[in-house]
């Protein structure tokens, strides 16, 4: 898990709340800035990779992210829906940072992905979820034939997870070039939305365990 969270639970709400109130801090200058000259307001786009980590801790505390791995995280996760995302920018800074860029990112962010994958699995198997849950993710990391093959749907994104890509293509682009050891553009115009049911999710247990040792057997060589 995040480093973050290892601390006393105390701590992490004092630093939680610390980071909220420094990640408001900007949002207020701008938009009174903006009252009087509009284009302030353009200030947003860069606004928004500093909100995104200054407000994960405290979204984490309160519930708003679950966590399956320290890189996968559900979005107001209920029993009906788990949106997944990858870790963002906070999670980088205390997980990724000991990787080396370049393909041992990579093969970690598949193997953390994977882990939540399972993770969710156990849950549903526990009764913790149900096996009627919609689980969906919009991913441009995974390729499609290795998410067909772990039993999902591929379909293009709704408008709605279209622009959440590109109105974080900030974070996108400098964890992108992260994982690839160079300054990349990730293809954000070719991501796809992939869904699954928890039942279905199950069925599909052994494939994806097999996919994660094989992928761990091979980075431990």
């Amino acid at each position: 898990m995040n480093d973050f969270y290892k601390q006393p639970n105390i701590l992490q709400w004092i630093e939680a709340v610390l980071l909220l109130l420094f990640g408001f801090l900007p949002a207020v200058a701008i938009i009174e800035n903006g009252y009087s000259n509009p284009i302030y307001y353009l200030l947003f786009i860069i606004y928004i990779p500093v909100g995104q980590f200054a407000f994960t801790p405290i979204f984490k505390l309160i519930g708003v992210y679950k966590y399956y791995s320290p890189m996968l995280l559900g979005y107001m996760a209920n029993e009906k829906q788990i949106d997944l995302h990858s870790g963002g920018s906070f999670d980088y800074l205390f997980v990724m940072r000991k990787y080396r860029a370049g393909i041992e990112i990579r093969t970690k962010l598949l193997l953390y992905h994977m882990e939540g994958l399972i993770k969710i699995i156990e849950q549903i198997e526990n009764k913790s979820i149900p096996e009627t849950v919609n689980i969906v993710g919009t991913s441009y990391f995974f390729n499609d034939r290795t998410l067909s093959k772990m039993g999902f749907e591929i379909e293009n994104p709704s408008l709605f997870y279209r622009l959440n890509l590109f109105v974080n293509f900030i974070d996108l682009i400098w964890m992108y070039s992260f994982s690839q050891g160079k300054l990349a553009i990730p293809k954000l115009w070719k991501a796809k939305k992939a869904s699954i049911s928890g039942s279905k999710l199950i069925e599909n247990k052994n494939v994806i365990e097999e996919l994660y040792h094989k992928l761990k057997r091979k980075t431990t060589a």
